[in-house]
């Protein structure tokens, strides 16, 4: 099918070549579409606004990466430097390129952010971080136009119906018993595994045709695998570790951040720093007890579980436990999401 200039490589080279400077600029912006970025800003909703919204934007942002793989397994289409020898490809990307999982993720984010705050700062700095997240994805060569456009699409959508559907899942999980409610927990965490293995079963025999590899490797000197499930598990992980975290925190008491904002601001650097500290330190336990040796899925979960769990229930509990706030008298009629 062609696109035209929606996935004309042309678009990226005159980008990367219309100012060295700018360039060089905005290359440097692809962390804004990694975990630990993506780790802070839910860090700092769950410990600057409330953990009830911070699990939303985790819960969203987890189905979003699950939703993003298996739309990029259905459509398995390149990514600008995979087709063109004359893109400067500056990072390696072994997924395949379309929707854009940074515009995805941007809309998703930066969505709800900026919906759930409504100050007009706010609103400008999540418009801003939008803009540029996708802008780098061309920039860098990794993405096409049609990529970002699809991902922007794609990722409203799946926050419209998130914010249609959220109210009422949270009030059936309220009436559910605990039992009933963590196996509800369990199949929500399986949303990413359960409709990506389908679609990646249904490439069949379809082979990553071999000028792709070979510009990839060129460019990168890293062999792709985009037709392999890649990011289901850590979206599994970041689903399984929020809403069960959270659930802990709920029948612990909950917690509010507190009052004074020196006192917020501290839960917020300390909370945060916690996170990003334990999100760089624990894969290296999965692979010293050799987890990882043996399933790397699976310590992928792990890692990605285990930080979402600790930044849910593991930082407020601390944050209580030091007087940082206090645990709030638990609520019969708590509906297990919304304290």
């Amino acid at each position: 099918m062609d696109f035209g200039l929606l996935m004309d490589p042309g678009i990226n080279i005159a980008v990367q070549n219309f100012s060295p400077a700018v360039t060089a600029f905005f290359t440097h912006g692809e962390f804004l579409d990694s975990m630990p970025w993506y780790f802070l800003i839910i860090s700092v909703i769950t410990f600057g606004l409330h953990p009830r919204y911070g699990v939303r934007l985790a819960t969203v942002f987890g189905l979003n990466v699950g939703l993003n793989e298996a739309v990029k397994l259905a459509c398995h289409m390149p990514r600008p430097y995979w087709v063109s020898a004359g893109v400067e490809a500056f990072s390696s990307h072994s997924s395949f390129g379309f929707p854009s999982g940074a515009a995805m993720s941007g809309a998703v984010l930066y969505g709800y952010i900026a919906l759930l705050v409504r100050r007009y700062l706010v609103v400008i700095i999540c418009c801003i971080l939008f803009l540029v997240t996708s802008i780098v994805r061309i920039f860098c060569g990794i993405h096409f136009l049609l990529d970002i456009l699809g991902g922007w699409i794609l990722g409203f959508l799946l926050l419209a119906v998130f914010l249609l559907a959220a109210p009422k899942a949270e009030e059936f999980a309220g009436r559910l018993s605990r039992p009933a409610r963590l196996a509800l927990f369990a199949f929500v965490s399986a949303i990413p595994i359960l409709i990506v293995v389908p679609v990646y079963l249904s490439l069949g025999g379809w082979q990553v045709p071999e000028p792709w590899i070979e510009l990839a490797r060129q460019q990168t000197g890293v062999v792709i695998h985009p037709d392999r499930i890649q990011y289901a598990w850590g979206a599994t992980g970041i689903l399984f570790g929020s809403l069960f975290g959270y659930e802990f925190l709920k029948s612990r008491g909950g917690w509010n951040p507190p009052a004074d904002l020196k006192r917020r601001a501290g839960v917020v650097f300390a909370g945060t720093f916690s996170v990003l500290l334990i999100n760089a330190a624990i894969p290296s336990v999965w692979v010293y007890v050799g987890i990882t040796a043996l399933s790397p899925q699976f310590a992928v979960f792990l890692s990605i579980a285990g930080v979402t769990f600790w930044l849910m229930a593991g930082v407020p509990s601390l944050a209580a436990k030091a007087g940082f706030s206090k645990i709030i008298p638990p609520d019969p009629a708590g509906d297990g999401i919304v304290a």
